[in-house]
């Protein structure tokens, strides 16, 4: 038997886990909430039922584990359920014969997540998933259910969170709170007032937290960026973004391309007067410049653009079906003339670059961000540098693409704002 009371809100998840109406459980929404007990007790409660089967603790790293989740389940789990625990492999062996391995996502050392393709579990939990990649939830969904035994579970992956810009957010968070999560998936956001056990002086020790924290940790705020290094440190949504954002009948669009494999990504945007409107984004998965060119000209018809974008997409590596490069595609498909490229001939270095965004982001008299672009919207929140200054692009693989496309922008058509700034 678990030695565990669940409050309130830790019982409604985990009466959703055993309804058999759910296959992905997220519990969650800030500290304190209790989410690591209630989820591993689930899991031991899975373990101690279903005789034999197998889950998978998750966590961003080995260290991280060693130091938070694996010293929480010890003081949960009855010492008389555990047969023996492999110190090498973190597998925990019950009495009954079924397994519980503390397995680290390593992304950093494992891009592709190799590890995780001869996994063989029937339950995993995500923890703190909001460190881990969407490819690895994806993943998880693939090896849940493979291992078959008698009286066979259902498949099940549990996740943790705390408020976070992450896919945890796009998946869980705002498709519940518009009343859209799908089928399957199930959601319970809890603060840290919900805990009852918390005592009283560890609650007003919050109040000295500053206010970032709070809101994230404490309040369990969503729509606050938690970045130590962020890159577009002046953006403002509340400045910035607009609904809306018209669109000028008389003034060429901007693109601004980046070339990556997946996903390739284009902005749109005008500048003419004192005015900076950035109006669309484009970012196709799974796709080509073909079909990135197609979904623009769907969008404005037959408008006059110019380019500029990636000076990479300049190169013949660049090539595909045959032609030249990737510009010379644009031109082909957009029927533009050389006239309308405005391509660097190299492109701008970081470091610069994120002088010239927060700058204009801080001091130009109007510049706007339609809410429709919420890729880009999201890598200005969220993109962080490293210690060298360069973009962190470890955390989060889906992070910098629209960013990107908004630097080379602003370096082709802004470039003097910060030497007229000077």
């Amino acid at each position: 038997m678990v030695v565990f009371e669940p409050h309130q809100k830790q019982l409604e998840f985990m009466e959703a886990v055993f309804s058999g109406q759910f296959e992905y459980l997220l519990y969650g929404g800030a500290a304190g909430g209790g989410k690591s007990y209630v989820s591993l007790a689930t899991l031991i409660l899975l373990a101690k039922i279903f005789p034999n089967s197998k889950s998978h603790v998750i966590r961003e790293s080995l260290p991280t584990l060693k130091r938070t989740t694996i010293p929480t389940f010890f003081k949960l789990c009855p010492k008389p359920f555990i047969r023996s625990y492999h110190q090498t492999d973190h597998i925990v062996t019950f009495t009954n014969g079924s397994t519980l391995e503390f397995f680290p996502e390593n992304f950093v050392m494992d891009k592709n997540l190799t590890r995780f393709d001869g996994l063989e579990t029937n339950f995993f939990l995500l923890e703190e998933a909001q460190e881990l990649q969407k490819k690895t939830f994806e993943k998880c969904k693939l090896r849940v259910g493979r291992h078959i035994i008698p009286n066979q579970p259902p498949r099940l992956i549990m996740a943790t969170c705390n408020p976070s810009q992450t896919w945890t957010k796009t998946t869980f968070h705002e498709p519940a709170m518009n009343g859209q999560l799908p089928d399957g998936y199930f959601y319970k956001r809890a603060l840290m007032l919900d805990n009852p056990s918390l005592p009283p002086e560890y609650l007003a020790a919050m109040d000295s937290l500053d206010e970032l924290t709070r809101a994230v940790f404490v309040n369990g705020d969503w729509d606050v960026s938690d970045v130590e290094r962020p890159f577009a440190y002046a953006f403002n949504k509340f400045k910035t973004m607009k609904t809306g954002v018209a669109i000028h009948p008389n003034e060429p669009i901007i693109l601004s391309f980046d070339f990556n494999v997946d996903p390739i990504t284009c902005i749109a945007g005008q500048s003419y007067g004192d005015k900076i409107r950035i109006i669309r984004e484009f970012r196709l998965k799974n796709s080509d410049i073909f079909r990135l060119c197609e979904s623009i000209r769907v969008e404005f018809g037959d408008r006059l653009f110019i380019v500029t974008g990636d000076a990479s997409g300049a190169n013949r590596s660049a090539m595909t079906r045959g032609a030249v490069n990737y510009y010379t595609i644009i031109r082909d498909e957009l029927q533009l003339p050389k006239s309308a490229f405005k391509v660097p001939s190299v492109n701008p270095s970081i470091k610069n670059s994120r002088v010239l965004l927060n700058s204009i982001l801080e001091k130009h008299p109007d510049i706007q961000i339609d809410a429709g672009c919420q890729w880009l919207i999201h890598d200005l929140q969220n993109v962080e540098t490293t210690s060298n200054g360069d973009i962190e692009k470890t955390k989060d693989s889906n992070l910098s693409h629209l960013l990107d496309c908004f630097r080379y922008y602003l370096w082709t058509f802004h470039n003097e704002f910060v030497k007229y700034r000077n």
